[in-house]
């Protein structure tokens, strides 16, 4: 049982310290980019546009 214990523990520290540090390296490259660590890509605001009014037809 405190096998058990011991491996969750040591799970859980590996999972919060990948995470932690991912974070920390995505935002240093965010940083090297000169661009804001939570800004959305510009990239995406093309995939997602509107769509016009007129864009859809009659069915029949």
């Amino acid at each position: 049982m405190e096998y058990l214990l011991i491996f969750g523990g040591l799970l859980v520290a590996f999972i919060t310290l990948r995470v932690w540090f991912g974070a920390r390296r995505a935002k240093i490259y965010a940083e090297i980019k000169k661009q804001k660590y939570n800004v959305m890509d510009p990239a995406m605001g093309k995939i997602a546009q509107p769509l016009k009014k007129n864009d859809r037809g009659p069915i029949g």
